[in-house]
Protein backbone atom coordinates (compact mmCIF):
# COMPACT_ATOMS: atom_id res chain seq x y z
CA UNK A 1 0.00 0.00 0.00
CA UNK A 2 1.22 3.29 -0.97
CA UNK A 3 2.51 5.39 2.33
CA UNK A 4 0.79 8.54 3.11
CA UNK A 5 3.70 9.99 2.66
CA UNK A 6 4.27 8.98 -0.88
CA UNK A 7 0.91 10.33 -1.92
CA UNK A 8 2.71 13.55 -3.14
CA UNK A 9 4.34 11.68 -5.47
CA UNK A 10 1.24 11.01 -7.73
CA UNK A 11 1.91 14.42 -10.06
CA UNK A 12 -0.40 14.69 -13.45
CA UNK A 13 1.84 12.87 -15.12
CA UNK A 14 1.72 10.28 -13.23
CA UNK A 15 -1.79 10.22 -12.90
CA UNK A 16 -2.35 10.54 -16.47
CA UNK A 17 -0.09 7.73 -17.07
CA UNK A 18 -1.90 5.29 -14.48
CA UNK A 19 -5.16 5.92 -16.19
CA UNK A 20 -3.49 5.82 -19.51
CA UNK A 21 -2.35 2.61 -18.70
CA UNK A 22 -5.84 1.37 -16.97
CA UNK A 23 -3.49 0.30 -13.57
CA UNK A 24 -6.78 0.17 -11.64
CA UNK A 25 -7.35 -2.83 -9.32
CA UNK A 26 -11.27 -3.63 -8.51
CA UNK A 27 -12.14 -5.41 -5.61
CA UNK A 28 -15.78 -6.10 -4.32
CA UNK A 29 -17.08 -6.08 -0.41
CA UNK A 30 -20.57 -8.08 -0.22
CA UNK A 31 -23.94 -6.20 0.33
CA UNK A 32 -26.13 -8.86 2.69
CA UNK A 33 -30.01 -8.46 2.49
CA UNK A 34 -31.12 -9.14 6.70
CA UNK A 35 -34.71 -10.06 5.00
CA UNK A 36 -33.58 -12.63 2.34
CA UNK A 37 -31.15 -13.48 4.57
CA UNK A 38 -28.44 -14.28 1.39
CA UNK A 39 -25.99 -11.52 -0.10
CA UNK A 40 -27.61 -9.67 -2.93
CA UNK A 41 -24.87 -7.45 -4.00
CA UNK A 42 -21.28 -5.77 -4.00
CA UNK A 43 -19.69 -2.55 -3.36
CA UNK A 44 -16.76 -1.85 -6.14
CA UNK A 45 -13.79 -0.67 -4.16
CA UNK A 46 -11.11 0.63 -6.19
CA UNK A 47 -7.25 0.95 -6.13
CA UNK A 48 -4.47 2.30 -8.16
CA UNK A 49 -1.39 0.59 -8.69
CA UNK A 50 2.49 2.15 -9.10
CA UNK A 51 4.97 1.17 -11.76
CA UNK A 52 6.31 -1.03 -8.87
CA UNK A 53 3.03 -2.45 -7.94
CA UNK A 54 1.99 -1.36 -4.88
CA UNK A 55 -1.35 -0.29 -4.32
CA UNK A 56 -2.96 3.14 -3.99
CA UNK A 57 -5.68 3.71 -1.94
CA UNK A 58 -8.83 5.12 -3.59
CA UNK A 59 -8.89 8.31 -1.69
CA UNK A 60 -5.41 9.66 -2.55
CA UNK A 61 -6.10 9.21 -5.57
CA UNK A 62 -8.67 11.17 -6.27
CA UNK A 63 -6.89 14.07 -4.19
CA UNK A 64 -4.21 13.82 -6.95
CA UNK A 65 -7.22 13.65 -9.06
CA UNK A 66 -9.06 16.64 -7.99
CA UNK A 67 -5.54 18.50 -7.70
CA UNK A 68 -4.79 18.34 -11.73
CA UNK A 69 -8.25 18.35 -12.62
CA UNK A 70 -8.47 14.30 -13.62
CA UNK A 71 -11.59 13.67 -11.50
CA UNK A 72 -13.99 12.97 -14.40
CA UNK A 73 -11.24 10.74 -16.79
CA UNK A 74 -10.24 8.68 -13.24
CA UNK A 75 -14.06 8.38 -12.81
CA UNK A 76 -14.59 6.92 -16.00
CA UNK A 77 -11.82 4.38 -16.00
CA UNK A 78 -12.94 3.17 -12.22
CA UNK A 79 -16.22 2.54 -13.45
CA UNK A 80 -14.97 0.89 -16.82
CA UNK A 81 -12.88 -1.89 -14.22
CA UNK A 82 -15.74 -2.19 -12.14
CA UNK A 83 -18.42 -3.23 -14.31
CA UNK A 84 -15.68 -5.33 -16.17
CA UNK A 85 -14.26 -7.06 -13.55
CA UNK A 86 -18.74 -7.49 -12.13
CA UNK A 87 -19.58 -8.47 -15.16
CA UNK A 88 -17.67 -11.83 -15.36
CA UNK A 89 -19.02 -12.38 -11.68
CA UNK A 90 -21.57 -15.40 -11.35
CA UNK A 91 -23.74 -13.51 -9.42
CA UNK A 92 -23.98 -10.67 -12.31
CA UNK A 93 -27.77 -11.66 -13.53
CA UNK A 94 -28.79 -11.53 -10.06
CA UNK A 95 -27.06 -9.27 -7.92
CA UNK A 96 -26.66 -5.63 -7.34
CA UNK A 97 -23.46 -3.57 -8.54
CA UNK A 98 -23.07 -0.48 -5.72
CA UNK A 99 -20.68 1.39 -7.82
CA UNK A 100 -19.19 4.92 -6.54
CA UNK A 101 -19.92 8.17 -8.36
CA UNK A 102 -17.83 10.90 -7.85
CA UNK A 103 -20.61 13.61 -7.72
CA UNK A 104 -18.19 16.79 -7.79
CA UNK A 105 -17.42 15.96 -11.46
CA UNK A 106 -21.35 16.29 -12.06
CA UNK A 107 -22.15 19.42 -14.86
CA UNK A 108 -25.00 19.58 -16.72
CA UNK A 109 -22.43 18.98 -19.47
CA UNK A 110 -21.70 15.59 -17.74
CA UNK A 111 -25.39 14.61 -16.84
CA UNK A 112 -26.57 14.95 -20.54
CA UNK A 113 -23.62 12.87 -22.06
CA UNK A 114 -25.15 9.43 -21.09
CA UNK A 115 -21.30 7.62 -20.51
CA UNK A 116 -22.44 5.68 -17.98
CA UNK A 117 -25.66 4.41 -19.59
CA UNK A 118 -23.40 3.50 -22.86
CA UNK A 119 -20.85 1.52 -20.73
CA UNK A 120 -23.75 -0.19 -19.44
CA UNK A 121 -24.68 -1.43 -22.62
CA UNK A 122 -21.28 -2.35 -23.94
CA UNK A 123 -20.92 -4.77 -21.09
CA UNK A 124 -24.93 -6.25 -21.27
CA UNK A 125 -25.60 -5.30 -17.75
CA UNK A 126 -29.24 -4.17 -16.84
CA UNK A 127 -29.59 -1.08 -15.35
CA UNK A 128 -32.01 -2.14 -12.91
CA UNK A 129 -28.75 -4.62 -11.54
CA UNK A 130 -26.99 -1.15 -10.96
CA UNK A 131 -26.98 1.31 -7.53
CA UNK A 132 -25.25 4.26 -7.72
CA UNK A 133 -23.78 5.77 -4.50
CA UNK A 134 -23.47 9.38 -3.88
CA UNK A 135 -21.87 11.58 -1.26
CA UNK A 136 -23.87 14.42 -1.40
CA UNK A 137 -21.46 16.81 0.47
CA UNK A 138 -18.99 16.60 -2.48
CA UNK A 139 -21.65 17.70 -5.08
CA UNK A 140 -21.44 21.65 -6.17
CA UNK A 141 -23.92 21.75 -8.44
CA UNK A 142 -27.60 20.70 -6.77
CA UNK A 143 -29.42 21.31 -10.02
CA UNK A 144 -26.70 19.08 -11.63
CA UNK A 145 -27.29 16.35 -9.10
CA UNK A 146 -31.15 16.42 -9.06
CA UNK A 147 -31.10 16.16 -12.99
CA UNK A 148 -28.66 13.18 -12.85
CA UNK A 149 -30.84 11.74 -10.22
CA UNK A 150 -33.30 12.02 -12.39
CA UNK A 151 -31.93 10.33 -15.22
CA UNK A 152 -31.07 7.29 -13.79
CA UNK A 153 -34.23 6.67 -12.60
CA UNK A 154 -36.10 7.03 -15.42
CA UNK A 155 -33.56 4.62 -16.83
CA UNK A 156 -33.92 2.13 -14.39
CA UNK A 157 -31.24 2.60 -11.97
CA UNK A 158 -31.30 2.71 -8.49
CA UNK A 159 -29.68 5.31 -5.86
CA UNK A 160 -28.04 5.09 -2.72
CA UNK A 161 -27.08 8.08 -0.70
CA UNK A 162 -23.92 7.49 1.01
CA UNK A 163 -22.14 8.16 4.58
CA UNK A 164 -25.71 9.46 5.87
CA UNK A 165 -24.66 10.74 9.21
CA UNK A 166 -21.68 11.74 8.82
CA UNK A 167 -19.90 15.18 9.52
CA UNK A 168 -20.97 16.79 7.05
CA UNK A 169 -24.23 15.20 5.46
CA UNK A 170 -27.03 17.32 4.82
CA UNK A 171 -30.60 15.78 5.47
CA UNK A 172 -32.79 17.92 3.25
CA UNK A 173 -31.28 15.43 0.26
CA UNK A 174 -32.72 12.79 1.58
CA UNK A 175 -36.15 14.67 0.67
CA UNK A 176 -34.48 15.57 -2.56
CA UNK A 177 -33.08 12.83 -3.78
CA UNK A 178 -35.42 10.13 -2.68
CA UNK A 179 -32.60 7.50 -2.48
CA UNK A 180 -33.74 3.87 -2.57
CA UNK A 181 -31.22 3.12 -0.13
CA UNK A 182 -29.53 5.05 2.43
CA UNK A 183 -26.17 3.97 3.52
CA UNK A 184 -25.82 4.91 7.42
CA UNK A 185 -21.62 6.26 8.07
CA UNK A 186 -19.63 3.80 10.02
CA UNK A 187 -19.24 6.72 12.18
CA UNK A 188 -22.30 6.26 13.86
CA UNK A 189 -21.70 2.07 13.70
CA UNK A 190 -18.13 2.28 15.32
CA UNK A 191 -18.88 1.75 18.99
CA UNK A 192 -23.09 2.01 19.10
CA UNK A 193 -23.36 -0.63 21.53
CA UNK A 194 -21.16 1.53 24.18
CA UNK A 195 -23.13 4.44 22.99
CA UNK A 196 -27.11 5.26 23.74
CA UNK A 197 -27.02 8.56 21.02
CA UNK A 198 -25.47 6.40 18.06
CA UNK A 199 -27.85 3.56 19.29
CA UNK A 200 -30.26 6.71 19.19
CA UNK A 201 -29.82 7.98 15.81
CA UNK A 202 -29.23 4.77 14.63
CA UNK A 203 -32.91 3.86 14.90
CA UNK A 204 -34.25 7.29 13.90
CA UNK A 205 -32.33 6.82 10.26
CA UNK A 206 -33.63 3.16 9.88
CA UNK A 207 -37.45 4.51 11.23
CA UNK A 208 -37.35 7.12 8.73
CA UNK A 209 -35.84 4.46 5.64
CA UNK A 210 -38.88 2.47 6.87
CA UNK A 211 -41.32 5.48 6.51
CA UNK A 212 -40.21 6.98 3.06
CA UNK A 213 -40.04 3.58 1.48
CA UNK A 214 -35.83 3.19 1.63
CA UNK A 215 -33.78 0.58 2.85
CA UNK A 216 -31.33 1.06 5.43
CA UNK A 217 -28.10 -0.23 4.60
CA UNK A 218 -25.38 -0.54 8.02
CA UNK A 219 -22.24 0.44 6.86
CA UNK A 220 -19.19 -0.71 8.66
CA UNK A 221 -20.46 -3.57 10.58
CA UNK A 222 -17.13 -4.70 12.07
CA UNK A 223 -17.69 -6.63 15.24
CA UNK A 224 -20.34 -9.23 16.13
CA UNK A 225 -21.54 -6.51 18.79
CA UNK A 226 -22.33 -3.94 15.78
CA UNK A 227 -23.96 -6.27 13.45
CA UNK A 228 -25.93 -7.89 16.21
CA UNK A 229 -27.33 -4.45 17.14
CA UNK A 230 -27.89 -3.42 13.59
CA UNK A 231 -29.68 -6.32 13.16
CA UNK A 232 -31.36 -6.30 16.42
CA UNK A 233 -32.63 -2.00 15.12
CA UNK A 234 -34.11 -3.07 11.91
CA UNK A 235 -31.68 -2.29 9.20
CA UNK A 236 -32.34 -4.07 5.97
CA UNK A 237 -28.82 -4.29 4.78
CA UNK A 238 -25.29 -5.22 6.05
CA UNK A 239 -21.61 -4.63 5.02
CA UNK A 240 -18.43 -4.56 6.77
CA UNK A 241 -15.70 -6.81 8.15
CA UNK A 242 -17.31 -8.95 10.26
CA UNK A 243 -18.67 -10.47 7.16
CA UNK A 244 -15.71 -10.03 4.56
CA UNK A 245 -13.05 -8.04 3.87
CA UNK A 246 -12.89 -6.42 0.02
CA UNK A 247 -11.76 -9.06 -2.76
CA UNK A 248 -12.84 -11.39 -5.55
CA UNK A 249 -16.54 -12.70 -6.14
CA UNK A 250 -15.76 -16.46 -5.11
CA UNK A 251 -18.68 -18.93 -4.26
CA UNK A 252 -17.49 -20.25 -1.10
CA UNK A 253 -16.32 -17.04 0.63
CA UNK A 254 -20.38 -16.37 -0.36
CA UNK A 255 -21.92 -19.09 1.23
CA UNK A 256 -19.53 -18.62 4.76
CA UNK A 257 -20.93 -14.67 4.57
CA UNK A 258 -24.40 -16.36 4.65
CA UNK A 259 -23.83 -18.57 7.32
CA UNK A 260 -22.41 -15.91 9.55
CA UNK A 261 -25.59 -13.42 8.91
CA UNK A 262 -27.70 -16.89 9.87
CA UNK A 263 -25.54 -17.04 12.90
CA UNK A 264 -26.46 -13.64 13.71
CA UNK A 265 -29.99 -14.05 12.93
CA UNK A 266 -30.13 -16.66 15.66
CA UNK A 267 -28.63 -14.18 17.81
CA UNK A 268 -31.28 -11.67 17.52
CA UNK A 269 -33.71 -14.06 17.68
CA UNK A 270 -32.89 -15.38 21.16
CA UNK A 271 -32.14 -11.77 22.64
CA UNK A 272 -35.89 -10.72 21.22
CA UNK A 273 -37.82 -13.83 23.02
CA UNK A 274 -35.80 -13.11 26.26
CA UNK A 275 -36.07 -8.98 25.74
CA UNK A 276 -40.19 -10.13 25.30
CA UNK A 277 -40.29 -12.22 28.66
CA UNK A 278 -38.59 -9.44 30.20
CA UNK A 279 -41.11 -7.22 29.29
CA UNK A 280 -44.31 -8.97 29.72
CA UNK A 281 -42.76 -9.57 33.35
CA UNK A 282 -42.05 -5.82 33.92
CA UNK A 283 -45.29 -5.25 32.33
CA UNK A 284 -47.51 -7.62 35.06
CA UNK A 285 -45.17 -6.04 38.07
CA UNK A 286 -46.32 -2.46 36.71
CA UNK A 287 -50.22 -4.01 36.68
CA UNK A 288 -49.88 -5.08 40.18
CA UNK A 289 -48.88 -1.50 41.47
CA UNK A 290 -51.85 -0.28 39.58
CA UNK A 291 -54.07 -2.50 40.65
CA UNK A 292 -52.81 -2.26 44.48
CA UNK A 293 -52.85 1.59 44.06
CA UNK A 294 -56.36 2.31 42.50
CA UNK A 295 -57.63 -0.27 45.33
CA UNK A 296 -56.63 2.72 47.76
CA UNK A 297 -57.84 5.80 45.86
CA UNK A 298 -61.21 4.61 44.48
CA UNK A 299 -63.78 6.64 45.47
CA UNK A 300 -61.50 9.37 47.49
CA UNK A 301 -61.30 13.13 47.12
CA UNK A 302 -58.30 14.37 45.25
CA UNK A 303 -56.87 15.65 48.53
CA UNK A 304 -56.95 11.69 50.16
CA UNK A 305 -56.11 10.71 46.83
CA UNK A 306 -52.60 13.00 47.12
CA UNK A 307 -52.14 11.70 50.04
CA UNK A 308 -52.57 8.12 49.46
CA UNK A 309 -50.22 8.55 46.46
CA UNK A 310 -47.54 9.94 48.87
CA UNK A 311 -47.76 6.80 50.62
CA UNK A 312 -47.67 4.23 47.89
CA UNK A 313 -44.75 6.32 45.88
CA UNK A 314 -42.45 5.06 48.79
CA UNK A 315 -43.35 1.53 48.38
CA UNK A 316 -42.23 1.35 44.90
CA UNK A 317 -38.39 2.43 44.25
CA UNK A 318 -38.60 1.94 40.26
CA UNK A 319 -41.61 4.45 40.33
CA UNK A 320 -40.60 8.00 39.23
CA UNK A 321 -43.94 9.79 39.83
CA UNK A 322 -47.60 9.56 40.29
CA UNK A 323 -50.66 11.72 39.50
CA UNK A 324 -54.61 11.41 39.12
CA UNK A 325 -56.39 13.48 35.76
CA UNK A 326 -60.15 13.35 35.51
CA UNK A 327 -62.61 12.65 33.05
CA UNK A 328 -61.62 16.26 31.08
CA UNK A 329 -57.79 15.52 31.27
CA UNK A 330 -56.89 18.27 34.05
CA UNK A 331 -54.81 17.17 36.74
CA UNK A 332 -56.58 17.14 40.07
CA UNK A 333 -53.66 15.73 42.14
CA UNK A 334 -49.89 17.17 42.05
CA UNK A 335 -47.40 15.83 40.65
CA UNK A 336 -45.82 12.77 43.26
CA UNK A 337 -42.50 12.08 42.63
CA UNK A 338 -39.03 12.44 44.68
CA UNK A 339 -38.21 15.42 46.02
CA UNK A 340 -34.74 17.36 44.24
CA UNK A 341 -33.79 20.72 46.24
CA UNK A 342 -30.99 21.11 43.66
CA UNK A 343 -31.02 24.56 42.35
CA UNK A 344 -29.04 23.05 39.31
CA UNK A 345 -31.30 21.12 37.89
CA UNK A 346 -32.18 22.49 34.19
CA UNK A 347 -35.79 24.32 33.86
CA UNK A 348 -36.61 22.49 31.22
CA UNK A 349 -37.85 19.83 33.39
CA UNK A 350 -40.43 20.42 35.62
CA UNK A 351 -43.33 18.39 36.91
CA UNK A 352 -46.93 18.86 36.03
CA UNK A 353 -49.03 20.52 39.08
CA UNK A 354 -52.64 20.53 40.00
CA UNK A 355 -55.44 21.77 37.66
CA UNK A 356 -52.74 21.91 34.37
CA UNK A 357 -54.55 20.43 31.13
CA UNK A 358 -53.03 17.62 29.96
CA UNK A 359 -55.46 16.33 27.58
CA UNK A 360 -53.09 16.11 24.85
CA UNK A 361 -51.32 13.50 26.29
CA UNK A 362 -51.37 10.17 24.23
CA UNK A 363 -51.89 8.32 27.74
CA UNK A 364 -54.41 10.88 28.49
CA UNK A 365 -55.89 11.38 25.27
CA UNK A 366 -56.61 7.51 24.06
CA UNK A 367 -58.53 6.88 27.22
CA UNK A 368 -60.94 10.01 27.20
CA UNK A 369 -61.52 9.50 23.35
CA UNK A 370 -62.12 5.84 23.05
CA UNK A 371 -63.36 2.84 24.66
CA UNK A 372 -59.63 1.97 25.85
CA UNK A 373 -58.96 1.49 29.93
CA UNK A 374 -55.92 1.99 29.76
CA UNK A 375 -52.87 2.82 28.35
CA UNK A 376 -48.64 2.03 27.92
CA UNK A 377 -46.09 4.49 26.09
CA UNK A 378 -43.17 3.96 24.76
CA UNK A 379 -40.04 4.95 26.60
CA UNK A 380 -39.24 8.79 26.59
CA UNK A 381 -37.35 11.59 28.74
CA UNK A 382 -40.05 12.59 31.26
CA UNK A 383 -40.40 16.27 31.46
CA UNK A 384 -40.87 15.79 34.97
CA UNK A 385 -37.61 14.70 36.05
CA UNK A 386 -35.29 14.42 33.40
CA UNK A 387 -35.52 9.96 34.07
CA UNK A 388 -36.18 7.59 31.08
CA UNK A 389 -39.23 6.09 31.75
CA UNK A 390 -42.48 4.54 30.51
CA UNK A 391 -46.05 5.71 31.40
CA UNK A 392 -48.92 3.64 32.30
CA UNK A 393 -52.38 5.06 32.63
CA UNK A 394 -55.89 3.67 33.93
CA UNK A 395 -59.45 4.37 34.48
CA UNK A 396 -60.56 4.29 37.76
CA UNK A 397 -63.82 5.51 39.83
CA UNK A 398 -62.88 8.34 42.18
CA UNK A 399 -65.64 10.17 44.33
CA UNK A 400 -69.36 10.05 43.17
CA UNK A 401 -68.55 7.56 40.71
CA UNK A 402 -66.58 10.21 38.32
CA UNK A 403 -64.35 8.74 35.86
CA UNK A 404 -60.38 9.87 36.94
CA UNK A 405 -57.37 8.41 35.16
CA UNK A 406 -54.32 7.04 36.98
CA UNK A 407 -50.68 8.12 35.87
CA UNK A 408 -47.65 6.48 36.74
CA UNK A 409 -44.49 6.58 35.48
CA UNK A 410 -41.86 3.94 35.58
CA UNK A 411 -37.96 4.46 35.43
CA UNK A 412 -36.55 2.28 33.16
CA UNK A 413 -32.86 1.44 31.84
CA UNK A 414 -32.36 1.84 28.36
CA UNK A 415 -29.56 -0.15 26.33
CA UNK A 416 -26.86 1.21 27.63
CA UNK A 417 -27.78 1.71 31.25
CA UNK A 418 -28.61 5.28 31.58
CA UNK A 419 -31.34 6.26 33.88
CA UNK A 420 -31.51 9.84 32.77
CA UNK A 421 -31.23 12.04 30.32
CA UNK A 422 -27.41 13.24 29.26
CA UNK A 423 -29.54 17.35 30.01
CA UNK A 424 -30.44 16.70 33.83
CA UNK A 425 -27.07 14.93 34.16
CA UNK A 426 -25.06 18.21 32.85
CA UNK A 427 -27.10 20.19 35.18
CA UNK A 428 -26.90 17.45 38.26
CA UNK A 429 -23.46 16.15 38.19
Amino acid sequence: MLSLSRRLELSSDVLREIIAEERIFVEFQSVLSVRNHSVIGFEELIRGKSKAGALIPAIFLFEAAREHGLVLELDRICREKALAAFRHSYLQKNGLLFLNMDTSILTSEVVGSGYLLQQLRRYEIPASSIVVEIVESKTRDTAALISFVNSCREYGLNIALDDVGSGHSNFDRISMLCPDIIKIDRSIISGITENYLKQEIFKALVRLSGSIGTLALAEGTETQKESVFCIECGADLVQGYFFSRPGNIRCQDLFREEQSLEFLLSIVKKKKIAALKTRQLMHRQYQKVLKNIIAKIRGKSPEDMENMLREAFNQYEFLDALYVVNAEGVQITDTVMKRNDDKSVSPVFRAAKKNENLAHKDYVYNLINTKLKQYTTEHYISFATGNFCITLSKLFKGKNNRNCILCADFLINDIAGNKSSPLRKKFTG
